[in-house]
């Protein structure tokens, strides 16, 4: 057995870990909306699609992007495939997303079910505008066993 020599502790402010790291809800640099008709008439509601890519420049793990698009005239009922809510004329849908967005390029599209008072307005409702922000999570550069 060595002997035991106890460790040494130096601290150079000069020099920086390889380390990123980012956390909490943020308006996305790194994420880009669009959300287009894709069907004006369903039968009961008036259908968009929403198209979000990511940066393949940006590197950080997106754990979830929310989407908020607003519409005009305002609708009575909204849905999507995402947990979503409405307020006003504003659709909000919140995607999990499973850790990927990581300098890929990602890029996912997803249906948004509005409808407004009678089938008239709900054929003629419009998507007006579209934000999307990005909640990012803690990524740790290295070599650790799990290939990250």
């Amino acid at each position: 057995m060595k002997n035991y020599e106890k460790p040494v502790v130096k601290i150079n402010e000069d020099i920086s870990e390889g380390v990123y790291a980012a956390s909490g809800d943020e308006a996305a640099d790194c994420w880009t909306v669009e959300a287009y008709s894709v069907q004006d008439w369903n039968g009961s509601h008036h259908v968009f699609e929403v198209k979000i890519v990511h940066s393949d420049t940006v590197e950080h793990i997106s754990s979830a992007s929310t989407v908020t698009l607003t519409f005009s005239p305002a609708p009575t009922d909204a849905y999507s495939e995402f947990p979503s809510s409405l307020n006003g004329n504003a659709v909000t849908i919140i995607r999990e997303l499973l850790a990927d967005a990581y300098k890929s390029g990602d890029n996912a599209t997803y249906k948004v079910w509005v409808k407004a008072e009678d089938e008239a307005t709900t054929k003629a409702i419009a998507c007006t505008g579209a934000t999307i922000s990005c909640t990012k999570t803690v990524n740790v550069q290295g070599n650790g066993g799990d290939g990250n």
